[in-house]
């Protein structure tokens, strides 16, 4: 984590595509106060029609779903 222009603090975030065989691919690095804005940007980075998980170091945050909705957590995403 470190400082952000405003004060607060930011985190590193890497947002992946689950491919077909489910290993990980095609991985995106950005910054992001908290989980829920990150899983916001998550959602505009995201493949419509493929599964991406968020990730902030060795935690996975949430996934994207194949319709570009953000889940928080390890929870299933609808189809």
């Amino acid at each position: 984590m470190r400082p952000a222009p405003g004060g607060g603090r930011v985190k590193a975030y890497r947002i992946y595509i689950v491919g077909s065989d489910g290993r990980l691919q095609l991985g995106q690095a950005f910054e992001a106060p908290d989980d829920r804005t990150a899983g916001a940007l998550a959602e505009l980075a995201a493949v419509r029609g493929q599964i991406a998980e968020l990730w902030e170091g060795g935690r996975m945050v949430g996934r994207v779903s194949t319709r570009g909705v953000f889940n928080i957590g390890d929870r299933q995403p609808g189809a």
